[in-house]
């Protein structure tokens, strides 16, 4: 009934324009989704709102540019170069040598090592402007931890559009039953009651009565090898007893 529409491995080259209507849709596609009931990582839709072929493939192309984008950034010097300049105003040149400031700058990017460029060079921008997500205090320059929240702090968005496209290109695509197919399912509820709930055609379903005088039957039928192994139970102790009388007898004498 229900079934994931086939992946998209040759991934098209989008335009600038064409990435931003991919990333456009993302939201109301996204909305068309419903939680598959007692699976909350599961997500369906309706095959009339599901994504287009089109649409999959450009949503595919926009999650490997973003999946790109969140990938830890190998080169020293661009983060060596952004966190200098965040840095320029602050303490930078204030009583410090170079060898100071290398040993500085070596623990921004320590704590920044795992992070994307991007999500670095946007806390950058923010710490400069001053208009960070997280709680700063403007007269001190960020700490190193400071700064690698706030670049985590800014990708959150970015992580949750691919966890969205995702969920979109995962979702299990079903046909919802039509007038026709509730009918047929309330005409054989119908018949099944009617019937008088039997689990098989032409069974009939047994009166209280016949239930009562079959338990009767059991009862009676265990009842009856309880006592048959009982008798036989007291016959062997009673000759096991009979022969131990004898024995003691036969010694005393």
């Amino acid at each position: 009934m229900s079934s994931r529409l086939p992946s998209t491995r040759t991934l098209p080259t989008l335009s600038p324009a064409e990435v931003s209507q991919a990333e456009a849709k993302i939201s109301a596609l996204h909305g068309k989704l419903a939680p598959v009931d007692g699976q909350p990582t599961r997500f369906c839709v309706p095959l009339a709102m599901a994504a287009t072929t089109a649409e999959r493939r450009a949503l595919s192309a926009v999650a490997e540019r973003v999946r790109a984008e969140l990938a830890p950034s190998p080169r020293r010097d661009h983060v060596d170069a952004m966190v200098s300049r965040v840095l320029l105003g602050f303490e930078q040149g204030r009583g410090r040598g170079a060898e100071e400031e290398e040993v500085l700058i070596s623990e921004y990017i320590s704590a920044l090592k795992d992070l994307p460029l991007a999500g670095i060079h946007g806390a950058a921008e923010r710490f400069r402007s001053g208009t960070t997500l997280l709680p700063w205090s403007r007269r001190w320059r960020p700490s190193p931890a400071e700064f690698a929240a706030e670049a985590r702090e800014g990708l959150i968005p970015l992580r949750a559009k691919l966890v969205h496209i995702r969920q979109i290109l995962e979702a299990e695509v079903y046909d919802p039953p039509t007038d026709e197919d509730r009918a047929k399912v309330q005409a054989a509820a119908a018949a099944w009651l009617n019937r008088g709930g039997d689990a098989e055609p032409g069974r009939s379903r047994p009166t209280p009565e016949a239930v009562a005088a079959a338990r009767e039957d059991v009862l009676h039928e265990h009842g009856a090898k309880f006592r048959e192994v009982a008798v036989g139970s007291l016959a062997q102790l009673a000759a096991r007893l009979d022969a131990k009388a004898a024995a003691q007898k036969e010694r005393a004498a």
